[in-house]
């Protein structure tokens, strides 16, 4: 009787080191990648996490009070419900305010971030116009790509609103 060799133990020992290989170069690429806040809501993780009911209840308020619509919807698509800025050469975004309960426009306070999904390090703040009913937010994109425009708007300690709009440059 000649006796098998069966080489399933050696497959089972490999495949556990390289379960712990994976493991070890998963960790390595991950701390080499930089981490960058989300700013959507203008303020730290920490502070959105622990105030996260009452930043949606202001929200809430906000848009019974008002309601935002793009002006020029030639310059726009919509994939996945968010908004794609195609035309080139333009530096300017125009929205519209409706407002539902006839409140003063010129007491909101509009704070402006244009950045990268990917990266803080393009940052820049902006201003934002009230032209009559239309917000109009004048940027000025150095590089091609996908850039977000985060919009928070105050209208009192009650009633905040955040946006968030995409620009995309080809």
């Amino acid at each position: 009787m000649q006796k098998q060799k069966t080489f399933w133990p050696y497959g089972i020992l490999i495949s556990l080191l390289l379960i712990v290989l994976a493991c070890i170069i998963t960790i390595f690429v991950a701390s080499k990648a930089p981490v960058y806040e989300d700013n959507f809501y203008f303020d730290s993780y920490q502070n959105v996490e622990l105030n996260y009911n009452e930043i949606q209840k202001n929200q809430k308020t906000f848009d019974e009070n008002f309601q935002l619509s793009i002006k020029d919807k030639e310059s726009f698509i919509h994939k996945k419900n968010q908004v794609y800025y195609i035309n080139e050469g333009q530096n300017e975004l125009r929205i519209s305010i409706d407002n539902l309960r006839n409140f003063d426009l010129n007491k909101l306070q509009i704070q402006t971030l244009l950045s990268r999904p990917h990266t803080n390090e393009n940052d820049e703040k902006l201003q934002a116009i009230i032209d009559g009913s239309d917000l109009v937010f004048n940027f000025n994109i150095k590089e091609k790509g996908v850039w977000q425009l985060l919009v928070k708007i105050t209208q009192d300690k009650n009633s905040v609103g955040f946006f968030k709009f995409f620009l995309q440059t080809k």
